[in-house]
Parts: C-alpha cells; sequence; structure tokens
C-alpha cells in the first residue's frame, strides 16, 4: 500500500507531541491553537492512511463506508487547512475579534464539509496508484486552496503586525502544501499533501512552540521571552492579573564573590519556586517576574519574600562575614493602567529602570497614579523635543550686581521653553525630566549656542558686562566631548572665551571627576573661567574648593537667607567668605530680595550680589533695556 508517506508524517507528530507534553507549557492562546492544529493535522493523516487501506480493501468493506471515510480525509483536509489559517492570524486580531473570526471561519468550513458529503466521489485503485476523484475532490481542492490563499494573503499584508517568526513558519508551511497539492496533482502514485501538513506543524514547533525555548536551563522557570508574550496574550484577553518583578541587580555586596553570590542565587530560586498560585519567570540573571491572579496572592508572596530577607545571607560560610541584601520590587496589582500589552510592557521597564537608579526606594507600584506621572513625564518629554526641533528654547538673563563697581557687571544664563500658546514652562518641570533622558546634553548646547549668538549680536561688554554665566549639569559634566563642542561653538561666533563662566554643582564635581577635570583645564587653557554654583545647598565640602579649578563661588539663596535668620549661619558664613577670598576667590550670594539684605551683604564683603530685589530672570531685549537704565 502507498501509504509510507502518510505514516512517516505521523510518525513526525507523534514524536513532536511526546516532547512537546515532556514540558510544561506557559498557557498562551497560541499554544491552544497550536495543539488545535497538531491534532487536527494527525487526525487528517490517520484519516488518510485508514482511506487508502480502506480502498485497497474496499471488496470488503461496504462501498458506502469507503466512500464516507474518504470524505471525511478530504473534510479533514480542510479542516486541517482551517487549522492553519487561524493560528496564522492570532496576531492579526485581537482576543476579541479573534473569537468571532474563528467562528466565521468555522461555519464556512462547516458547510464546505457539508459540500463534500454532498457531492459524489469515485475511486480509484490499481497497483500502487490509489485516489479519488469526482465533484467533492475538487470542491476539497477549492475549500483547501482558498484557505492557504487567505492564509498566505494575511500573513503578508499583516506581516508588520505578527509574530515574524510566526509569520515566516506559516509562509513557509502554506508553500510546501501548495507545491505538494501540485505535484500530487500530477502524480498521483505521490500523496504527499498528509506528510506537507506534517512538515508545517514541524515547523511550527521548532521555529515557535517548542515549550523548551520558553525555558530557562538554570531555573526551569519560563524565560523572559515567554514573560513578553505571557503579558501580551493576558492584557489582549482582558483578564485581570497582577504581577511582582524581583531584582537582585544592585542589591549585593562587593564583599561578596561570585560564587557565594551564586549561592545566594540558588537559594532566592527555590525560595521563589516554593511560592503558590503563580506564573514564574526568570526574566534577567538577577531578576525573577511573578504573574497571579490577583493583588491578594501578590502581597502573600512579597510578604514570604521579604521576610527572607529580612536575615543576613552567608551565615553558614565560612571566612565570611554574613550580609544584609535588599531587593528591588516592581509591583503591579490587579487592573488595567495600559491602554495595551505594549504599553504596559513599556511601562515595566521603565518602572524597573527608575527603581534600579533609585536605591533609596525598594519597592515601585505601578498604579494609576504612577502612570499618570510616567505619561506626564513622556508628554513633557516630547514637548522639551518639539520645543527644540521649533526653536522655542529661550535664554533668560538674571543680572548680576558688583559691590565694587556699584554695575551689573554680569549675569546668569537661564534656559526656558516656551509653549506653543506663548506661555513659558517652569524650568522645575522640564529641566530634571532633561537630566533623567541625558537630553540636558542637546539642550545645554543650544543654550551655550544661544548665549554665544547673543554676545557677537549685541555685545554686551559696551553695556558694562564683564561675564556671562552658563549652567553645566552633572550629566554634560560626563560627557568627554564637552570642551571640543563648547571650543568649537566659540570659534564658530568668534567669541572671547573670558567673556564666558560656567557654572558647576558640587555634585558634578563628584560624578566622573576625572572627566571632569580634563574638560575644566582644556578650557580654562582655552580662556574660559568657572564657578563652584550652589555651596551651601546639600554636602558641601570645602575640599571642592581647595580641589576644583574655580575662581567664583557661588552661595545658595538658602545659605543667603539663612545668614539673616541664624547666628550660627552668619559665623558659617562669614568665615566662608573670608576663607574664600584669601584664596584670591570671588564671591556670589543667591537670592537677595531686599534693600537690607544687600547693605548687610555689602558690609560683609561679598562681591558679587544677585537676586530678585534687582531683577528676576527677564528676556534678551528686557535684559538689553536694564543694563542701559542701570548701568549709562
Amino acid at each position: 500500500m502507498n501509504i509510507q508517506m502518510q505514516v512517516c508524517g505521523l510518525i513526525i507528530l507523534l514524536l513532536i507531541l511526546y516532547f512537546y507534553k515532556r514540558q510544561d507549557t506557559v498557557g498562551l492562546y497560541t499554544e491552544a491553537l497550536f495543539r488545535r492544529a497538531l491534532y487536527t493535522c494527525m487526525g487528517c493523516l490517520v484519516l488518510d492512511i485508514l482511506s487508502v487501506i480502506l480502498i485497497v480493501n474496499q471488496d470488503r468493506f461496504p462501498g458506502l463506508l469507503v466512500r464516507a471515510e474518504c470524505k471525511m480525509y478530504l473534510v479533514s483536509l480542510v479542516g486541517t487547512g482551517y487549522a492553519a489559517l487561524v493560528y496564522a492570524c492570532a496576531d492579526v486580531f485581537s482576543l476579541t475579534k479573534m473569537n468571532g473570526f474563528v467562528k466565521r471561519m468555522g461555519f464556512a468550513v462547516a458547510a464546505v464539509g457539508v459540500v463534500i458529503f454532498l457531492l459524489p466521489i469515485h475511486i480509484y485503485c490499481e497497483g500502487r496508484n490509489v485516489y479519488t476523484y469526482g465533484s467533492a475532490c475538487i470542491a476539497t481542492y477549492i475549500g483547501a486552496v482558498t484557505l492557504i490563499l487567505v492564509t498566505l494573503f494575511y500573513t503578508t499584508k499583516q506581516g508588520n503586525g505578527m509574530n515574524p517568526g510566526r509569520s515566516r513558519a506559516i509562509r513557509t508551511w502554506m508553500v510546501i502544501w501548495l507545491v505538494s497539492a501540485v505535484i500530487q496533482l500530477l502524480n498521483s502514485q505521490v500523496l504527499l499533501v498528509g506528510f506537507a501538513g506534517a512538515l508545517g506543524i514541524f515547523i511550527l514547533f521548532f521555529e515557535l512552540e517548542n515549550p523548551e525555548a520558553n525555558i530557562d536551563r538554570k531555573t526551569g522557570f519560563f524565560n523572559a521571552r515567554a514573560f513578553t508574550d505571557y503579558v501580551k496574550y493576558k492584557y489582549n484577553s482582558g483578564e485581570e492579573v497582577a504581577g511582582m518583578l524581583v531584582s537582585l541587580d544592585n542589591a549585593h555586596s562587593s564583599d561578596i564573590r561570585i560564587e557565594h553570590m551564586a549561592d545566594i542565587m540558588s537559594e532566592v530560586t527555590e525560595l521563589i519556586r516554593r511560592i503558590p498560585e503563580t506564573k514564574k519567570f526568570k526574566t534577567d540573571d538577577r531578576e525573577f517576574s511573578l504573574v497571579f491572579d490577583n493583588t491578594e496572592q501578590m502581597e502573600r508572596a512579597y510578604n514570604m519574600i521579604n521576610s527572607r530577607f529580612q536575615r543576613e545571607w552567608l551565615e553558614e560560610v565560612e571566612n565570611i562575614t554574613p550580609v544584609s541584601l535588599q531587593p528591588y520590587y516592581v509591583m503591579v496589582p490587579s487592573g488595567r493602567v495600559a491602554d495595551n500589552a505594549d504599553e504596559m510592557l513599556g511601562f515595566l521597564r521603565y518602572f524597573r529602570a527608575h527603581i534600579i537608579d533609585n536605591p533609596e526606594s525598594h519597592v515601585n507600584v505601578i498604579d494609576e497614579n504612577s502612570v499618570a506621572k510616567k505619561k506626564e513625564r513622556d508628554a513633557m518629554l516630547a514637548t522639551i523635543v518639539t520645543a527644540m526641533e521649533e526653536d522655542r528654547v529661550e535664554v533668560f538673563f538674571q543680572p548680576i550686581y558688583s559691590t565694587h563697581t556699584k554695575k551689573f557687571v554680569s549675569a546668569e544664563a537661564l534656559v526656558r521653553i516656551r509653549r506653543e500658546d506663548g506661555s513659558m514652562i517652569p524650568p522645575g518641570m522640564f529641566i530634571p525630566i532633561a537630566e533623567e533622558t541625558g537630553l540636558i546634553v542637546r539642550l545645554g548646547e543650544r543654550v551655550f549656542e544661544k548665549v554665544c549668538k547673543f554676545i557677537t549680536e549685541h555685545a554686551p561688554e559696551q553695556y558694562g558686562v564683564e561675564y556671562i554665566e552658563i549652567n553645566l549639569s552633572v550629566v554634560q559634566c560626563e560627557a568627554k566631548s564637552l570642551a571640543k563642542c563648547y571650543s568649537d561653538i566659540m570659534d564658530r561666533y568668534k567669541i572671547n572665551p573670558a567673556f564666558i563662566n560656567l557654572e558647576i554643582t558640587e555634585s558634578a564635581s563628584i560624578v566622573m571627576r576625572k572627566t571632569l577635570l580634563d574638560n575644566m583645564k582644556a578650557l580654562i587653557n582655552y580662556g574660559v573661567s568657572f564657578s563652584l554654583d550652589d555651596f551651601g545647598n546639600g554636602q558641601s565640602n570645602l575640599n571642592y574648593i581647595v580641589d576644583m579649578p574655580v575662581h567664583i563661588v557661588k552661595f545658595d539663596r538658602d545659605m543667603t537667607q539663612a545668614y539673616f535668620v541664624s547666628e550660627k549661619a552668619r559665623y558659617v558664613l562669614q568665615a566662608a567668605t573670608d576663607m574664600m577670598q584669601g584664596l584670591g576667590l570671588k564671591v556670589v550670594a543667591e537670592g537677595v530680595e531686599t534693600a537690607e539684605q544687600l547693605r548687610e551683604l555689602e558690609r560683609l564683603g561679598i562681591d558679587y550680589i544677585q537676586g530678585y530685589y534687582f531683577s528676576k530672570p527677564i528676556e534678551t531685549n528686557q535684559y538689553l533695556d536694564f543694563l542701559k537704565v542701570k548701568n549709562l
């Protein structure tokens, strides 16, 4: 009998089923569709083999039974095409639309099946040449080929929105099936159609549906790829689940050797393994993600994990001091806080990075409030980018008064962003976001260039201005290209570098210290001067003044105001001023708001005064008018 190809195909499918059943599956909708296609294809091959057996031995069976079984095989071919189409469209439609699509196509396939049973069929058997023909076969070919073409259409048209592997595997299967159908039509002794179906399932299994591909080898948990697919499935299905990410990325001591950290991770893995009522994923080297049916299950798991971390680790290891570790948690209570699965995954990535970058906070809850703040951040980030593209970034100047010359000899250049409606965005709303995202580098360069252009076009030295102060953020100070970039801008605008004073903060002098010093040295050699800004804000350290090549120190507004309300602050400010001036440094007091404060600071010997008593930050034209009135 000519059933070798069908038997081979059936053996392939049985092996696939064996390996598939050996491993847990994640529980995705596509897994259910794959199993449906697998069982349908197996049934098709069994019916194919049985039809050949009945045809060869038709003299032993009733003719009605033989023809009925042959028609059942033909219907199963159409059914296999239907299963392939449904599987292919898992990425094309939402789950709700998918269910409707499956029902409509199911009715259509059922109708084709009824037509096949109603139409006549004829049987031919001579030696190894065994086949059926007639109207029922023609209807089968039309139905199956239509399903194949529709499947190819969807996977081609919607290719960008589909899993690339699924789209590629399905198209390969459909092409193999079409080619095998043509070959079998031209040579009826080669029964390839059923075997081609088995090849398609084989391709799907190894390309997409092998459960082993979703397993983390070290822990036996599901991996990051499976986590992404599972989140998308749950979110798209409308199911409300809770989730928790547990990360030990930064939760280790430098005293712990790698092998001991491995021991800790092994114990944590076993702890996670014992947690009930959850899907467990290993999403990074030192990160686990758990998905629960509800928030209560998640909270119980959190308490279980956190209680272990209240105790020290490595207590049983000789010659090792036990250490305390604190993991980072990102928790998602049950409910829908995102519009779609991709947005939810984006929230997870953002909050994971945010919490690890902020070690003082160990738990971050993704709820409506935190998502709203994140969306506000994204909107502000887009506003900054658009404002830079549309040249709505402006420079305001706050005049600085010299107590010696009694004139306004300088100004601090401050960045402002104007909305499309003309209103201004407060710096506190956009500067932290620009610093967090690194956009502050481009923004700082834009401000620096605008200041250079202002100096070139308006020559403020004619009004008595000696220099302009420009702030540098910590992020800018970390850039090795800072000195060259700013030197190139000054060259382009032909600026006297002595007219530029760059302000750094104490935190900038700590982070990337060598890079900062290299940049400062290069710019000082070029002719630029530096100030230490916001002295007195935070953990001030006099060593900064000694170590950093600055020639101006600016007292923070809070320190200036404290001078007038605190006896201790008065002594500190006086001593600091004497020390700095003894080192040959100039001193600026920020935040001066009254004439009494001005007179007292002049008596103290402060070199420069800056504050709202003279002027708030003002636009370029207003600043020029201010200079004309006050200095001329």
